[in-house]
């Protein structure tokens, strides 16, 4: 993020225990930033986030956002709210969720994880990997990490993984280098009346994927084949990943573990070479 610094005044989340918001509030507390929120059931991650500091209140009042320097707010929260109408009355800058993630991603190398399945088990693989390689990234996820026991973290690295949701549209405020599509199947009806809105969506999200970055694309999944295929035609760098023939990264050796997942290989596939094929080595999920 661009500028993380809001004096000795706070930022308020509306919808704290959500999460997406408890997410963006840990980070911001590990940068150094005062957090309070209010929910109106308060979900063990808003429960921590106090116990590591934060002011949390159950409920809304307009006497909530006094003080705040920002108030952000999820989508599910209606103009009408409280706390809303309170801090714009105060003249309070309120931004939604998207807006706000768009600009901590500023500055950093994002990596956006999108899809209908499997996209918080993929942005917890990177995070993780990263964290391991010693890359010390900045990540939230949708949920929380086996091993970590967090789902998000700020981390002082130039990368940024983020599980990209589609809900609201929130995935197109984004503008990462790298982005993931896992599996695209109708969700959000919401939203998104039809399945081809759905995968309207989603076009326009792959389409900001910038010439010098990578799409990384499921090829056992045909619309987010289809969607790889379409910006490789368009000139992006694009990588398929699956179970199928076609995918240059593949899983292979797949077998149960005694953690109750599965480890397998991961193998990138030998194109002109007599070497032996390159892997990324043994994966396990659990």
């Amino acid at each position: 993020m661009k500028d993380t610094s809001f004096g000795s005044r706070r930022v308020h989340f509306i919808g704290i225990g959500g999460a997406g918001l408890s997410a963006i509030a840990r980070v911001l507390m590990e940068q150094g930033v005062e957090v309070s929120g209010s929910d109106l059931v308060l979900s063990p991650v808003a429960r921590a986030l106090a116990r590591d500091g934060a002011r949390v209140f159950a409920g809304h009042r307009a006497e909530n956002v006094d003080g705040a320097a920002l108030v952000i707010v999820s989508s599910a929260v209606p103009p009408d709210n409280v706390e809303v109408q309170a801090a714009l009355a105060a003249g309070i800058p309120v931004l939604k969720r998207p807006e706000f993630l768009g600009q901590m991603m500023d500055g950093h190398v994002g990596i956006a994880v999108a899809g209908t399945h499997g996209k918080t088990t993929t942005t917890a693989m990177i995070a993780s990997i990263l964290l391991e390689a010693g890359r010390d990234p900045t990540f939230i996820v949708g949920g929380v990490i086996a091993g970590l026991e967090t789902n998000a973290r700020a981390g002082k690295g130039p990368l940024f993984v983020i599980e990209a949701d589609e809900y609201d549209r929130t995935f197109l405020s984004l503008r990462p280098q790298v982005e993931v599509v896992t599996i695209v199947e109708h969700d959000h009806p919401d939203c998104y009346p039809t399945f081809a809105d759905f995968q309207a969506a989603f076009e326009e999200f792959t389409a900001l994927t910038p010439r010098d970055g990578l799409l990384v694309a499921g090829w056992d999944d045909p619309v987010a084949r289809e969607l790889g295929e379409r910006r490789r035609d368009a000139g992006t760098p694009v990588t398929f990943f699956g179970l199928g023939e076609g995918a240059e990264w593949r899983a292979e050796e797949i077998r149960p573990n005694f953690a109750g997942g599965v480890d397998f290989l991961a193998v990138h596939r030998d194109v002109g070479t007599r070497s032996p094929r390159p892997h990324l080595g043994l994966v396990r999920l659990r």
